[in-house]
């Protein structure tokens, strides 16, 4: 593949997971402007979308083999433009949150897409560094545009609406140099068929959600802890959350070698650094203490979101390869949605007076979690398989 057409794909992966974390740093300012809506339909601005790409991620296999994947793209980052800056214009949260969903029905469209293309491009150590790249690129994509919007913030929450108008970059990059990756096939139909996903691929997919889901306390969750215990300002999240997002950039580039280094540890490696992150960020009093919980907690979700789809592509065969990645990104953006009303519903149920109760139980959770890694670790080699032993 052309350097040309890696960039317009690697390009493509902001659209992704950033793209809901992009409204955070206007969920204080939508609290202060809307005082009478509730807690949980503001935060479900960041979620909402997650829902609603589950529709399109669905119809994904079917779409694939009557348009080419770059049609698919061109229409998918048409819709996220109206999704992403349509919030801009109206004055109150449904015809936000009807937006959101705009925006999340184009991700669905977006995500399966540019993944499967890089599945199906790449084999073995090449495919480990592209998943690499494509987890790096988010994050310091994310990470300026995240920056730039913590800055906008401080002009209202209109403006980071609008910083979405950066997807009309995107949509040069495909249409002037992305092939066309062309429908899938009479014969290649056929085999899906015949073909299998296995019922070990649905374990894989569940846990990518629960990471992902934990990592989305940050956008979803921070900005209340942040005002719970008078740190910070509107524009913090927006910083915290680039933050975390550079964080993912220096995993992604360091997973293809932390994956030769510890193949059978690095699955714990990144349960230990999830846990120490929500373990500081439970006892932070400051900026500083949260900002290293922040990169901690990004340094480990840059480790697991490329491993879930090493492990898919090694899983699934590649007649099954679009259909596994649409229930994989079904699985991430389920939880994604899932992450206010988990945040929500544990203090109920443990009657904690406060989100550090909350955070702390996490931490304890991935202890326990890594006491279970290591002891099953002999039989976890995500990064390694025999197609990559066989180059």
């Amino acid at each position: 593949m052309k350097l040309s057409s890696r960039i317009a794909l690697l390009s493509l992966a902001v659209t992704a997971s950033f793209a809901p974390m992009l409204a955070a740093p206007a969920i204080k300012l939508l609290k202060a402007d809307f005082p009478d809506t509730s807690s949980l339909l503001i935060q479900l601005v960041v979620t909402l979308s997650s829902l609603f790409i589950l529709p399109t991620l669905l119809l994904a296999s079917t779409l694939a083999k009557k348009f080419s994947r770059k049609s698919i793209l061109i229409f998918g980052l048409v819709l996220y433009l109206i999704g992403g800056i349509g919030p801009a214009f109206v004055g109150s949260v449904p015809w936000i949150l009807f937006f959101r969903a705009i925006l999340g029905l184009s991700i669905g469209l977006l995500s399966p897409n540019f993944n499967a293309a890089i599945a199906e491009s790449f084999q073995g150590e090449e495919r480990t560094k592209m998943n690499g790249w494509v987890t790096a690129v988010n994050g310091i994509g994310g990470a300026i545009f995240l920056s730039i919007g913590g800055f906008i913030a401080s002009f209202g929450w209109r403006s980071v609406f609008l910083s979405y108008s950066y997807a009309v970059i995107l949509l040069l990059l495909v249409v002037l140099f992305l092939p066309k990756f062309q429908p899938t096939n009479a014969e290649s139909a056929k085999t899906t068929i015949t073909a299998r996903i296995p019922s070990s691929f649905y374990w894989v997919a569940f846990l990518s959600g629960l990471h992902v889901m934990m990592y989305f306390t940050i956008p979803t969750s921070l900005s209340l802890y942040l005002a719970e215990i008078g740190v910070g300002t509107a524009s913090t999240v927006g910083y915290y959350s680039a933050l975390s997002l550079f964080s993912i950039f220096i995993a992604g580039l360091t997973f293809p070698v932390l994956t030769r280094l510890m193949p059978r540890f690095i699955v714990p490696f990144g349960l230990l650094v999830y846990g120490l992150g929500f373990l500081i960020e439970s006892l932070a009093q400051n900026v500083w203490s949260l900002a290293l919980a922040v990169l901690l907690i990004g340094f480990a979700q840059g480790l697991f979101f490329p491993m879930s789809f090493t492990k898919t592509a090694q899983l699934v065969p590649k007649e099954r390869l679009t259909t596994a990645i649409s229930i994989l990104l079904a699985f991430i953006y389920a939880f994604q949605f899932l992450c206010p009303l988990f945040m929500n519903a544990v203090p109920t149920i443990f009657n904690f007076s406060s989100t550090r109760d909350t955070f702390l139980l996490l931490a304890i959770a991935f202890g326990g979690a890594i006491i279970v890694s290591l002891v099953s670790s002999k039989k976890v080699s995500i990064p390694q398989s025999a197609e990559s032993k066989s180059n």
